[in-house]
């Protein structure tokens, strides 16, 4: 439900005059927050969005096939994750977000083989630590590691870090095949979807500082307790349209009109608009198209960059079963094709069906599996867990094939400014650098960033 009482305290603070206008090409998590901040600023923004949906990969959606809705990915937040918690304070969602007071999660590796873990009051990173030697027998982590990580970890060199791969950082850490299976790397497939053999050391230690290795009270997951839409798109999209805010679905954009160092128009597939200041929220291969397309040769110093990029796919098999699976939730599966289940935030009404999403992240190795072929693995995986068969009554594989950039070394020297040279173009996205991973977080910070780099150059300009 959106907080419409906050709407009425922020109507007295914005200014009436709305003249000033941002175009905002991309109405996934980047725009949404764009908009949201422009608004904050006293500036109107426009929303040009080719689907019907706003949201982008963090959105629901009806599946005709299997006649439910379900998440486009399972989309977990971190109790660090300041600038998205403030983004649905103010868009009034924030209470359909379950933000774990500690870390708290099940791991398994196979039937008798489980544990739930928990964080303890301590300094991090003992917070985590203390719990880990506790379940030494599961483990099987020797107490050297933790003081090596400690050791390696006390007064981080940052400029070494950017230099290296998660491999090559443990290798520096002196971590043992047992913690980087049962943490370092389910840390990194879910945090960068990139291999820690490519990922970025940087920005995985970025992110754990913040959460694992920052205060305990940030240590938690943020769970979703309802349908991703409901949570980020629609309430976003109420709240920038109370505000003056315009919202232009199925409208892409075909081509950017240049006069000397200024964009004029955006052309779409259904008009001409004004462009006096554009942010492009959208991924780097949707901004490539678009440049190829557009007759001026703008933005050379990241095409080639954005031509070289890779990307990581992210699948979510969303089953279903007549009962509910055996386990404590989220379940991170160890030394398992798959990474994560989560319980669906709704039970099917009708069905009375229990629902779940397993998830794999850089899922490249099973790109050419069958449907059939992924859910026999499914299937032969939670027997595994559980010692009994259970028979999935329908299922739903959703695949986003470019779901992030690949985070490597590389990517991390080389990721673009928000400022472009197009004296009125900005850029957003968690592809941008915000000194993040590309994550939720990483996306709502990036709109954000672009609205403040946009009042940075416009006001030197006087144009705002």
């Amino acid at each position: 439900m959106v907080n419409t009482g906050y709407f009425n305290q922020a109507i007295l603070q914005f200014p009436v005059d709305m003249r000033n206008q941002v175009l905002i090409i991309g109405g996934g998590l980047s725009g949404l927050s764009a908009a949201i901040h422009a608004i904050g600023h006293g500036i109107k923004p426009v929303i040009l969005e080719k689907n019907r949906h706003l949201g982008g990969r963090v959105r629901s959606l009806f599946s005709a096939d299997i006649e439910t809705i379900i998440d486009n990915g399972q989309h977990v937040l971190s109790a660090a994750y300041h600038e998205t918690k403030n983004l649905l304070i103010k868009i009034g969602s924030i209470d359909q977000i379950y933000f774990q007071k500690n870390f708290e999660a099940a791991f398994a590796r196979g039937i008798n083989s489980q544990i739930y873990f928990r964080t303890v009051p301590l300094p991090s990173p003992w917070n985590f630590f203390v719990p880990l030697l506790k379940h030494r027998r599961f483990t099987g982590i020797p107490f050297r590691d933790f003081i090596h990580f400690v050791q390696k970890t006390r007064n981080p060199d940052s400029v070494l870090l950017e230099k290296m791969s998660v491999a090559e950082w443990l290798d520096y850490c002196s971590q043992g095949s047992a913690i980087r299976k049962l943490l370092w790397h389910p840390l990194c497939y879910s945090i960068l979807n990139t291999p820690p053999q490519q990922g970025s050391a940087f920005l995985l230690f970025r992110a754990i500082s913040a959460s694992f290795l920052g205060p305990s009270s940030q240590s938690g997951l943020g769970i979703p307790l309802n349908w991703l839409s409901e949570i980020f798109a629609g309430p976003a999209q109420k709240y920038i349209e109370k505000f003056g805010g315009e919202i232009h679905h199925f409208t892409a954009v075909k081509r950017i009109k240049v006069e000397g160092s200024k964009i004029q128009k955006i052309v779409t597939n259904k008009s001409e608009f004004a462009a006096p200041h554009v942010i492009m929220a959208i991924p780097p291969f949707s901004l490539l198209a678009l440049l190829e397309n557009s007759p001026v040769n703008i933005l050379n110093d990241i095409r080639q960059w954005m031509n070289q990029l890779k990307y990581h796919p992210i699948m979510t098999i969303n089953f279903y079963l007549k009962e509910e699976l055996p386990f404590q939730f989220p379940l991170l599966l160890i030394s398992s094709p798959f990474h994560w289940i989560f319980p669906h935030p709704k039970m099917e009404q009708e069905t009375k069906l229990a629902g779940y999403a397993a998830v794999i992240s850089a899922a490249h190795y099973y790109n050419d599996y069958s449907r059939d072929e992924m859910i026999n693995l499914l299937a032969s995986e939670l027997s595994k867990l559980s010692g009994a068969n259970h028979e999935i009554v329908k299922f739903k594989i959703v695949t986003e094939k470019r779901a992030t950039v690949s985070q490597d070394t590389v990517f991390l020297k080389k990721r673009p400014a928000f400022e472009t040279e197009i004296e009125n173009l900005f850029l957003a996205g968690d592809w941008v650098n915000t000194g993040l991973p590309a994550t939720i977080e990483g996306a709502v910070l990036s709109g954000k960033l672009a609205v403040e780099a946009m009042l940075r150059k416009s006001s030197i300009s006087g144009s705002i």
